[in-house]
This record gives structure tokens, C-alpha cells and sequence, in this order.
């Protein structure tokens, strides 16, 4: 629904009405007389009028007379007149509604805004009439299909019972008095039918026995109307049930949805926490990579020097040969040097080994033994980077925890601090490591991170190294073995000099 005409005498009804409609986005047309509607009516299609009856050169309901479809074109009626005959005869001709203009014109517009909405639901309503009146179906279509619904029509129960069974309708309105079988046996069937426990049933019959009404209600009718029927009355009804139907399956599929939670709470819980499981796994894995491609760099400068002094020890025993200046002496002094070297050699592969060794025990260490397994890995770069390193303790306690995790954690806030003092060209690079008990932190005198991402530094994937290739899984992965495997509590801020990330273990008696 697009494009409506307004037509009202009184300029200030009409201009608060297009109003109100332009701003949910609708296309209005004005007529102020009966004659200007005409002209807009002979060049526009409108999906809507809304029409006052009692215009200065005429009758709006001469109007209604002339529209060719009132399933295409709709009619609001707007009036101040009250004539009850005047209302039954437009509704029998198919007008959405009949609304007062009173007091409270803004509770009108809302009515007709309300009826608009309705009909710009997608979704069409299937009403079934069963009624061997071919006249009360023909009636029935003519006030109902204007407002969105489809309305099915059968004349025997038999024909009716079919259709119920092969489509599926919101809305039954039966009549009692069938040529095949009475309506209070068709009622039994539906009724005992599950498929048809809730689906409302508006039944219509000639006679108003207080008998017959309270037959009909107990035997599974929603609701009763004596023909001949007041339109407006059935329009109503019609509209309150399908409401009420609507409302009723959206609430059984709420309570469903909150059966299979509870049911299934507890195996849903289960799969999101295996779900987690496996996501940090993978976050594991793929920061393991990370820290194996550093290492490797690692590994490979602290072998440069012995392999370099290794090469050097070997020219100096070709030379000597060749000169014939090789002796014992000086065989048993480059011997003993190599043996040192390879020593060496050995010795840093083991520490990598140790660090990549998954070690899942709980062992008795403190935050002393953690910060010398580190510097024995990174040391040598810290040294080539000229960045000092200054471990401070104030006190010494032992705990129980996984060892070579918090040794991963401490290499990656300490190698992260050694990235951005590089990265920054800071003159005098210096990292402080304070220990005190079951507290350690990492100091760094780079400037501090930035206020608009400190928030974000632990979430997974985010990284400031995008030079560098960065994962974002270091600080992620640190915080997940502090807290989730350590128990303890890893944070961040910044002070006068630069980051600082400090760990906190409880302790055993926490």
C-alpha cells in the first residue's frame, strides 16, 4: 500500500491526516470538494481513500458507488455523522471502516493508522465459510477480502470438512443449519481432530435459542452470531479471533522453544563449552606457531656466534697445518674450545626443547626460576637489541602452578615490550621485572599503549604488529593461561614511563 487520497473538507482534518501519513512514508493526494476528487480518481490509481460523507458540492458515499473494486481500492470512512442504516449499508458494500469524527481526533487517526498497517502485512489471513447460503458467502468475501483476508467458501460439510483437511486456515465460520450434517456434529469432528484443537470457530444460525448458544459454545465454538448479522459486529468478531489465533501459535511456539531449552539446557551448555574448548585449542595451536617462528629466529642467534667461533677454530687448524705449526698443545686447546661451543650449542636446544615440551603438571617453582628460563631463551636478543633488563624482587614465595605456561606468558609480555621499544627507536630501552610474592609485572619505558585500543589488547585476532606479521594471539593466549588455567588475573595499564602487565596468582589457601 502506496499512495492514498485524503478527502476531507476541513483543511486543518486533512492536513494533520497527510501528515501524519507522510511521515511513515506514504503517498498522499488531497481533495478538499467531491469534484477534485473526481479529477485525481479519473488520473491516479489509489490503494486507498479515505473519504468524509458530507462534502460542500456533494455525497462521499456517491463516491463509494462509482469505485469499481473495493478489494483494490479500499474506503476509510471519516465522518461526524451517526446513522446506523447509512453504516450497515456501506459495510455490507464492503468499506474497511466507518470511524466518528470526534473530541479525540487523534485517536481516529490512529484507528485508521492501525487499519493501514494491518493491510500492509504481507502475510494474508485464509478464512473457510461453510454455509449453504450463497448469499451470506458472497456477503461474507465482500466485507472481509477489502481487509487482507482470503476467504474460501463451501456450501456442504462434506465440501467444507475437505478443505479444512488440505489447506490451512486461521479462521472457521460454520453455519449450523447444513443440508448434509448439522453443525454441532460438524463441530464434534473438528474438534476431535488435533490438527483443529485452537483453530477459532464463529458459528452463525438463524435461531438464538438460549439452548442451541449454550450446545454450540460447549461443543467447541468460539463464538455465536444469529442471522442476519450486523456487518460491523462480524468484522469485529472476525478480526478479535484472528488476533487472538495469531497470538496463540506465537505463544505455543515461545513455550516450545522454552521446553527444548530447559530440556536441552544443560547439553546445550555442555556443546558451547566444548565449542570454547576447541576454539582456544586452535588459538593455542596457532600462537604455539607464532612463538615457534620466533624461537627459531632466537635459536638461530644464539648459534651465530659459536658456530661463527666453531668455522674460526677450524681455519686456524688448517692454517697451522699448512704451516706446519700444529702441535699437541695447540690440538688440545682448539678441542677443548669446540667441546665448549657445541656444549653450548647442545645446551640452547635443550632450553627450546624444554619450552616446547608439553608439560601439563602442576609443579612446586616460584616467579624467580620462571623470569631465569626466560632470559636463558631471549637473553642473547635482548643483549644484540641493546635493551637493559632489570629484575627487582622484593619478595620470593613458592606456589604450585604449570611452570612452562607461565614461562610461555612471561616470554610474550617480555618479547612484546623488546617489539615496541624497537619498533618506537627508544634511546635508552629498558624493561623492569618486579616480583613480589605471588605478583609479577613487566614494565616497559616505551610511552604507554594507546587509550583508544587498551580496551581491546586481550581479544583474540587483535594485533598492533601488522608490520611484523602479528597474530593478536599472544596477549590472548597469556590471558587464557593465566586466568583460565593458573587461576590468577592478568592485566594491563599504563603509567608515567610506559605498558605495564602485571600477573597476580592467588594462593594456595585462596
Amino acid at each position: 500500500m502506496k499512495n492514498i487520497l485524503v478527502i476531507e473538507d476541513s483543511k486543518t482534518i486533512n492536513n494533520i491526516i497527510t501528515k501524519v501519513l507522510t511521515s511513515l512514508d506514504f503517498s498522499i493526494d488531497q481533495a478538499f470538494m467531491l469534484f477534485e476528487a473526481k479529477q485525481f480518481l479519473q488520473t491516479n490509481q489509489y490503494d486507498l481513500i479515505i473519504l468524509d460523507l458530507h462534502l460542500p458540492d456533494g455525497e462521499g458515499s456517491d463516491l463509494i458507488a462509482s469505485i469499481q473494486s473495493l478489494s483494490k481500492t479500499k474506503v476509510i470512512v471519516l465522518t461526524s455523522t451517526h446513522n446506523n442504516d447509512l453504516r450497515e449499508e456501506l459495510f455490507e458494500f464492503g468499506i474497511l471502516d466507518y470511524i466518528i469524527k470526534d473530541k479525540n481526533l487523534m485517536y481516529s487517526i490512529n484507528e485508521i493508522v492501525k487499519i493501514i498497517k494491518t493491510l500492509s502485512n504481507i502475510n494474508k489471513n485464509k478464512i473457510l465459510v461453510i454455509d449453504d447460503s450463497k448469499l451470506i458467502c458472497m456477503q461474507i468475501k465482500t466485507i472481509l477480502e477489502p481487509r487482507n483476508y482470503i476467504v474460501d467458501t463451501s456450501f456442504t460439510s462434506k465440501e467444507g470438512m475437505l478443505k479444512l483437511r488440505e489447506d490451512d486456515y486461521d479462521l472457521l465460520v460454520l453455519d449450523m443449519e447444513l443440508p448434509d450434517i448439522h453443525g454441532l456434529k460438524v463441530l464434534e469432528m473438528i474438534r476431535k481432530d488435533a490438527r483443529f484443537k485452537s483453530l477459532p470457530i464463529i458459528v452463525l444460525s438463524g435461531t438464538s435459542n438460549p439452548q442451541i448458544i449454550r450446545d454450540v459454545l460447549k461443543n467447541g465454538a468460539n463464538d455465536f452470531l444469529k442471522k442476519p448479522f450486523v456487518f460491523e459486529e462480524f468484522i469485529l468478531k472476525v478480526d478479535l479471533w484472528i488476533d487472538y489465533f495469531m497470538k496463540s501459535i506465537a505463544l505455543e511456539e515461545k513455550t516450545q522453544e522454552l521446553k527444548y531449552l530447559n530440556t536441552n539446557l544443560e547439553k546445550l551448555v555442555m556443546q558451547e563449552v566444548e565449542k570454547n574448548s576447541k576454539k582456544d585449542k586452535i588459538l593455542f595451536q596457532q600462537s604455539r606457531h607464532a612463538q615457534m617462528g620466533e624461537m627459531i629466529a632466537m635459536i638461530a642467534h644464539q648459534w651465530r656466534q659459536p658456530v661463527s667461533n666453531i668455522k674460526s677454530a677450524a681455519l686456524i687448524i688448517e692454517q697451522k697445518i699448512k704451516m706446519k705449526k700444529f702441535n699437541d698443545d695447540l690440538a688440545l686447546d682448539i678441542s677443548s674450545k669446540i667441546q665448549k661451543y657445541t656444549e653450548y650449542l647442545s645446551d640452547t636446544i635443550d632450553d627450546f626443547r624444554n619450552f616446547f615440551k608439553p608439560n601439563k603438571k602442576i609443579q612446586n617453582t616460584n616467579f624467580k626460576i620462571i623470569y631465569e628460563k626466560v632470559m636463558d631463551l631471549i637473553e642473547s636478543s635482548l643483549v644484540k637489541s641493546n635493551i637493559k633488563v632489570d629484575c627487582k624482587i622484593k619478595d620470593l614465595k613458592d606456589f604450585e602452578s604449570f611452570e612452562n605456561e607461565l614461562v610461555q606468558v612471561l616470554l610474550n609480555l617480555i618479547k612484546n615490550a623488546e617489539d615496541i621499544l624497537i619498533q618506537k627507536d627508544i634511546q635508552d630501552k629498558q624493561i623492569t621485572i618486579n616480583i613480589d610474592g605471588l605478583m609479577l609485572s613487566v614494565q616497559d619505558n616505551a610511552g604507554g599503549i594507546p587509550e583508544d585500543i587498551i580496551d581491546k589488547i586481550f581479544d583474540p585476532y587483535f594485533s598492533t604488529k601488522t608490520k611484523k606479521d602479528g597474530t593478536g594471539l599472544g596477549l590472548y593466549m597469556s590471558k587464557t593461561i593465566i586466568e583460565d588455567h593458573c587461576n590468577g588475573k592478568l592485566t594491563a595499564k599504563n603509567n608515567e614511563n610506559g605498558a605495564l602487565f602485571e600477573i597476580l596468582l592467588k594462593g594456595n589457601d585462596e
